[in-house]
């Protein structure tokens, strides 16, 4: 829930955006102004008479602004500080600019929107000097974001292409895909998997390619239970033990202990090991600590 903004820094803002207004509009009525910002007349007479004693340092009446609005009508003159709307920094122009373009990206099909768009950007690019355009692009494709949600909505069925980076490779699968989540910024597919023969989440940015089976299916097939599936293991850490324990998601541990890990992935657990350069030593299962073993070897005989 977005916390809302105190009632002071509220009304800064407003004061802040009366003058620009007003130097734009010169000649408004009281009650068109209090309408145009939301506010009573009462609360715009109130703004007005604090900015009436509002200037340049020295504060006489060459420096003060000078606000006439005792008519009903307001007009502002000498305000050539605050005359333009609140400048915005590099940095709010270009986020700005980036996330019209991802906006204009996410409406397509409506021709008066991105005309809209195109026309902000135009305008702030002209009044910050950018003269470079800005294209934001999503690691995910909206047409296959469409495909994947299409899918769980319809109970059907996904063959995906999928780069695991564990492995280093790209896989075909079968998929009953179920939810699509965000954690971090970053999507995730969750998805039973009958590849895997199981539940597995996938990164939505990792999938190249998707396509619908025409094959739909109220449930996805009775899962095995997870631990039979996972693959077991037990390490002893050496050293770095913050960075072990981030690594493998440990709690409560200490040099020396022996601790048990399961992992879905014999590639995953392989290249942690190798990436714990020492800190962390695989004693079970015997197979997977042998092929460690002769993989270290022949880097070792590259160096020769």
């Amino acid at each position: 829930m977005v916390k809302p903004k105190p009632a002071p820094i509220i009304h800064t803002e407003r004061l802040l955006a009366l003058v620009p207004y007003i130097s734009a509009h010169q000649g408004i009525s009281l009650k068109d102004l209090a309408g145009e910002f939301g506010v009573t007349t009462k609360q715009m007479n109130d703004d007005l008479t604090t900015l009436w004693m509002c200037g340049l340092p020295g504060y006489t009446a060459l420096e003060l602004m000078d606000l006439s609005f005792e008519s009903g009508y307001v007009s502002i003159r000498n305000a050539p500080t605050l005359q333009m709307p609140r400048t915005l920094s590099l940095e709010e122009v270009v986020a700005l600019l980036l996330g019209l373009d991802l906006l204009k990206d996410s409406v397509t099909n409506n021709h008066d929107v991105s005309e809209r768009i195109n026309a902000l950007s135009q305008r702030l690019k002209v009044k910050s000097g950018i003269t470079s355009n800005f294209q934001a692009t999503s690691p995910v494709s909206s047409v296959l974001r469409a495909q994947i949600l299409a899918a769980i909505d319809n109970h059907q069925q996904l063959r995906i292409s999928y780069h695991s980076l564990y492995s280093d490779n790209v896989t075909e699968r079968v998929v009953n895909p179920l939810e699509v989540r965000i954690d971090a910024g970053v999507e995730y597919l969750i998805a039973y998997c009958h590849h895997a023969g199981a539940f597995r989440t996938f990164r939505v940015d990792r999938i190249q390619r998707c396509e619908l089976v025409h094959l739909q299916t109220d449930h996805p097939p009775t899962l095995v239970a997870i631990d039979e599936r996972a693959l077991n293991a037990v390490l002893t850490l050496s050293s770095r033990l913050r960075l072990m324990k981030e690594r493998f998601s440990l709690q409560q541990v200490a040099i020396g202990d022996q601790i048990n890990v399961a992992s879905f992935s014999r590639a995953w657990l392989l290249r942690s090991i190798f990436a714990a350069s020492g800190s962390a030593q695989l004693q079970k299962p015997m197979d997977l600590r042998a092929e460690i073993a002769q993989k270290a070897q022949l880097i070792l005989d590259r160096y020769r």
